[in-house]
């Protein structure tokens, strides 16, 4: 037996209307944005365009055009457009810090002034504060670096000893410099300064001293950092710095 079913009636018609129909695309609210282009002169453009996307917009960033195109809503666009105002501004140059430095060395013995009468003040302090009667000054450095940097430098210096031949190696270094200005006068922080010496002592053995630490110099100011012995207690290597902020 056979069955024939009829085919609902309109049904062909019906889905053949439905796939016709245009697929309408799904608006979204953002779609209805506005926006606005931001000219950028200073500042760098991706790392403004991270900080935009907190504010919930929708940013593409152009380094070759130093702009930003934001599309957000009417209030956000003016909160990012306040913002930029004060971050797009020019960088104040780095200064640079140039650190002398005085390496003394003492004895038991009282010797000659043959130190810089600007040392003079310095010495009358150790003097005060330590028993030695003699300072004899062995060189200076001088060393130049930029704010928030550090560096080295290494070269030779006359023997530490008066009867001796052979030259003093030293190296010197700051694992940073920092500039602040908050009180009346400048003040230059220095983290990790060293000083270290390579010399031969009188029985012909080489000997090494070491001098390392942190330190606040007021600008302009000789400050003592530190000292090393170098044989017997009477014998020393004293550093002192100054530090001059140069704009």
């Amino acid at each position: 037996m056979w069955l024939l079913l009829a085919a609902a009636p309109g049904f062909g018609a019906e889905e053949k209307k439905k796939t016709d129909e245009p697929v309408q695309p799904m608006v979204t609210e953002a779609q209805h944005w506005p926006v606005k282009l931001f000219q950028v002169k200073y500042a760098n453009v991706n790392q403004l365009a991270n900080l935009f996307r907190a504010f919930g917009a929708i940013v593409q960033p152009s380094e070759d055009l130093k702009a930003i195109s934001v599309r957000a809503p009417k209030e956000v666009l003016a909160a990012i457009e306040e913002s930029l105002q004060r971050l797009d501004a020019p960088q104040a140059a780095a200064k640079n810090v140039q650190l002398e430095s005085y390496l003394l060395t003492t004895s038991e013995q009282a010797s000659p002034a043959n130190t810089p009468g600007d040392l003079a003040p310095v010495i009358k302090q150790l003097k005060s504060v330590f028993n030695y009667q003699g300072f004899r000054l062995l060189g200076t450095l001088s060393w130049r670096g930029r704010d928030g940097k550090g560096g080295v430098v290494s070269g030779l210096l006359p023997p530490l000893y008066a009867d001796s031949a052979e030259p003093t190696l030293y190296t010197f270094k700051a694992n940073g410099v920092a500039i602040s200005s908050e009180g009346k006068q400048p003040t230059v922080r220095i983290d990790g300064v060293g000083l270290t010496l390579d010399f031969w002592a009188k029985d012909g053995a080489m000997k090494h001293a070491s001098i390392s630490t942190s330190i606040d110099v007021p600008e302009g100011q000789k400050v003592v950092v530190g000292k090393a012995n170098i044989g017997n207690a009477d014998n020393a290597l004293i550093l002192v710095l100054t530090a001059k902020i140069i704009e």
